[in-house]
Order: structure tokens, then C-alpha cells, then sequence
């Protein structure tokens, strides 16, 4: 049967995900009233014309990117129901790249589930860390390389040129992917100006993108949704870069600690380790041998507010996912 997957927090799984509620939605105003609502309409149409041209390119070899002003989520949602409907074996896995939620390791393992390639129990042991991403990147190309003939994927990028798609790893893994015959896909974008200039000629070569330019005039909404969660991220990039001075200025000891409170936390562990739990992990590793050691390393880190112990007595870094893999790249 067909699959479909939404990639945008760490949460989701082979089915729809978590995405802001209505009650947050309708936190942020009133919906405004929709301007011009019979002529945007009628582009929606024309451009609908234009599916089976759009399929044609991506048989043929070629990746869509649609750009131009307005939201292309309704005119990106009707083209997957029309490739889906050409075949209903496909793989549809959409990516809402204008979220700050996205990991590049949730891309990954959804791929490879809705795929019909793994589960999402055989990932759990995959942390956050590049090292292992990149592993995982790796092990998933490989597997679609293998499976060519059985199954197409089809990738729906939302915004391309996203905050956390831009990185030089995220881009290299879309493009690798994007250049497998029985990968199919269709990324969205804003600028065309400024697109291109997010990759090298490798990566633009394996892309091979057919340009198609749709302004849509729709209203941003679903993007504006995540706002406040961008925020928040803004917020969280400055207490990545008071974290980094902190942990600089500590001794190896105390940042094998931090690495190793951080490594759980983004593996099997997201709500925290208690006290005996992380002394254990530490000892194991020959990091220390002392809790009282221990214990002082952890005051010193809530002291300084990158670690808070929750009520059940649980030690959790405060830093979010996508920050605590930069300090561990750099540990």
C-alpha cells in the first residue's frame, strides 16, 4: 500500500506528524480574509495543467523546484495526490523545511520506513552526533541504491533554502538522494536569485533540477505557524554560543561529561539521566571514578545553565537537539 511521511520534529512517524495545533494557530490572529480568492484559484488550476508536464520531467531524470511569491504547500500537496494516484506503490515523504524542528536524521530514517526498507525501532541506537548521521546517510543511499525497480520515492522539500535545510551536510545528502534514478524530487523555494547559490556544480549537477516558476499568491500561514518556535531558536543560538565559552574554559574531564549527559540525551534518553545512571555511563567510559567528582561537575554546569535537574531528580542538558550536536562536533 502507498506511504506517506511527514518530516518536521523529532516525533513523527509513517503516517501524518505532529504539526502546530489549531489552538496555536488561532493564538497568533484571526485568519485574514483571502484577497483575489477566484483569480489565485485559477492559477491553482492552470498550474494543476501542468501535473502530467511535471511528471514527465521527474520519468525523465529531472528534480522539480517551484519557486515564486506565495505559499506552494496547496499546489505541492495536489501534485503528490496526482503522483500517487499515477502510482500507488510510491513512497511519498514531505518535508516541511521552514520548521525549525527538522533533523536531518528523522529525513533519513522516514525515508528508509516509508521505503519499506526498515522500521523506526532499527534507528533508536542512531544518535543525533554527525558521525552517526553521516553513517545513517550512508547505510539509506546504499539501501535505495539496492532497491531500484521496487519502489519509488518521492521527496517533497517545502522551502529548500530553509534555516536548518542550508547546511553543507543536509544539501549534499538531498542532492545525493535526488540523484538516484528511483528517487523522484520536488523542492519548493522563494528566491530563485538567491537558490542556486546554496550549492556547488556537483551538487547543482546531481540535483538537475527543471526549473517551473508559480507564484501562487497564497497566504504564508502554515509557514508563519512556526514563528514563535523560530523564536525560540534564535534564543537557543545564543545559549549555544554562551554554552560553547563555557564548556571551552572547563577540563577535559568536565566536558566528557557533558558529552557523554548530551550523547544520551539525544539517543535513548531525551527526558534525562538520573545521578547513578550517568555515573555508571561515566565509569564505563573511564571518565571518572569519583560521584563526588561528579557531583561537582553537575553543580557547576546548573550553575552555569547549560544542565537543570528536573523534579524526579533527572539531569537534562538545556540546549536543544540541533545545538547539542554542534557542541559535540566540537567537544
Amino acid at each position: 500500500g502507498r506511504k506517506r511521511a511527514r518530516v518536521e520534529s523529532g516525533s513523527v512517524g509513517v503516517a501524518m506528524g505532529g504539526r502546530p495545533g489549531k489552538k496555536k494557530a488561532a493564538s497568533a490572529g484571526s485568519p485574514l480574509p483571502v484577497k483575489n480568492f477566484n483569480a489565485k484559484q485559477d492559477l491553482l488550476l492552470k498550474y494543476g495543467a501542468m501535473f502530467p508536464r511535471w511528471a514527465c520531467s521527474l520519468a525523465e531524470g529531472f528534480n522539480l523546484l517551484l519557486y515564486g511569491f506565495g505559499s506552494k504547500r496547496p499546489l505541492l500537496s495536489a501534485f503528490a495526490k496526482f503522483l500517487m494516484e499515477v502510482d500507488s506503490e510510491a513512497a511519498v515523504v514531505e518535508v516541511l523545511g521552514y520548521s525549525p524542528h527538522f533533523s536531518l536524521k528523522e529525513l533519513l530514517v522516514q525515508i528508509s520506513v516509508a521505503a519499506g526498507l526498515s522500521s523506526e525501532e532499527d534507528s533508536v541506537n542512531v544518535t543525533g552526533s554527525r558521525k552517526s548521521v553521516s553513517a545513517l546517510a550512508k547505510k539509506v543511499l546504499g539501501d535505495l541504491r539496492k532497491s531500484q525497480g521496487e519502489r519509488t520515492v518521492v521527496l517533497l522539500v517545502s522551502n529548500i533554502e530553509g534555516a536548518n535545510l542550508r547546511g553543507e551536510d543536509c544539501q549534499n545528502v538531498l542532492a545525493r538522494l535526488a540523484a538516484l534514478p528511483n528517487v523522484h524530487l520536488v523542492a519548493t523555494g522563494d528566491n530563485v536569485s538567491v537558490l542556486p547559490l546554496l550549492w556547488d556544480q556537483k551538487q547543482s549537477a546531481q540535483f538537475n533540477f527543471h526549473y517551473s516558476h508559480v507564484p501562487t499568491y497564497c497566504s504564508y500561514e502554515d509557514e508563519l505557524m512556526y514563528q514563535d518556535d523560530i523564536a525560540f531558536e534564535e534564543n537557543d543560538g545564543r545559549r549555544l554560543q554562551a554554552a560553547s565559552v563555557v564548556l571551552s574554559s572547563l577540563t577535559q574531564t568536565a566536558r566528557a561529561v557533558f558529552h557523554q549527559l548530551a550523547e544520551a540525551q539525544l539517543s535513548d534518553h531525551p527526558t534525562g539521566l538520573a545521578f547513578g545512571s550517568l555515573f555508571t555511563a561515566c565509569r564505563e567510559r573511564l571518565i571518572l571514578s569519583n560521584e563526588i567528582t561528579l557531583r561537582s561537575h553537575l553543580e557547576e554546569f546548573i550553575d552555569h545553565d547549560i544542565v537543570a535537574m528536573s523534579d524526579d531528580g533527572l539531569y537534562k542538558c538545556t540546549l536543544s537537539s540541533a545545538s547539542l550536536d554542534v557542541i559535540m562536533n566540537n567537544l
